[in-house]
């Protein structure tokens, strides 16, 4: 009798470890732990980035001058996808991206032009939240959001419901914006002053007074970052 329930609980142990390494998000993580173990992010892989969703090309002014309707005035342009996306930009001029494009993964500052074969992983858009009060980020490329987790931000399925998707803008007298996360009552922080090509991203208690070279939470919403089409082919 004893061997059998010392064979139970074994295997009780055993489906627990196994169940739990399935499922990461059912696991209780030490975060700062986690945070530490992801300081050196590796870039996707061409071959990933190859994968993901690219915007239509824009019609040239060629093309649009060669396509006159019988009055032989040029054609109105349609609205493009990408007046829908923007770039969320710090002060230093690095841009929050997808790194690793799996879900659950964190989320990262990098210059754009250190950065010009990630295409549309860096671009996102904003969208009202379930609460209808709040901001959500959707990335282009992914569709996934923008999620307060632990001390930093990562990227993950989208959930309307989920709060951690929900984010505040907090606007400032010289045209930046707080990001405010709802769930934490933190903002996004970030280092201006990098030694690496890429900035750390974590929360932080929102301070506008304590802006430093080493630490700022003002973000500028700026066009989308596309590849450059010729005026003339």
């Amino acid at each position: 009798m004893k061997r059998i329930l010392r064979y139970a609980t074994l295997s009780l142990a055993m489906l627990s470890i196994v169940s739990c390494s399935s499922s990461p998000g059912d696991c209780q993580v030490d975060d700062q732990t986690l945070f530490q173990q992801t300081l050196n992010p590796t870039p996707p892989t061409m071959e990933e980035l190859k994968r993901a969703v690219s915007l239509p090309k824009p019609q040239t002014l060629a093309q649009l001058a060669g396509s006159h309707d019988s009055n032989n005035q040029l054609p109105r342009p349609t609205p493009s996808l990408a007046s829908n996306f923007m770039t969320i930009m710090g002060q230093n001029g690095t841009v929050i991206t997808v790194w690793a494009l799996t879900k659950r993964n964190w989320l990262w500052g990098y210059a754009p032009i250190n950065s010009q074969h990630f295409g549309n992983i860096r671009n996102w858009r904003i969208e009202r939240s379930f609460r209808r009060e709040h901001f959500r980020f959707l990335n282009q490329a992914l569709g996934t959001c923008m999620q307060a987790y632990g001390n930093g931000i990562i990227h993950d399925g989208c959930d309307p419901k989920n709060l951690d998707q929900d984010f505040e803008l907090m606007p400032t007298d010289r045209g930046a914006v707080f990001i405010k996360s709802v769930s934490q009552q933190r903002c996004i922080t970030y280092n201006p002053v990098s030694t690496t090509n890429y900035s750390t991203l974590w929360l932080s208690e929102c301070d506008d007074k304590h802006i430093t070279p080493l630490k700022d939470q003002t973000f500028y919403l700026a066009p989308p970052l596309l590849s450059a089409e010729p005026l003339v082919q």
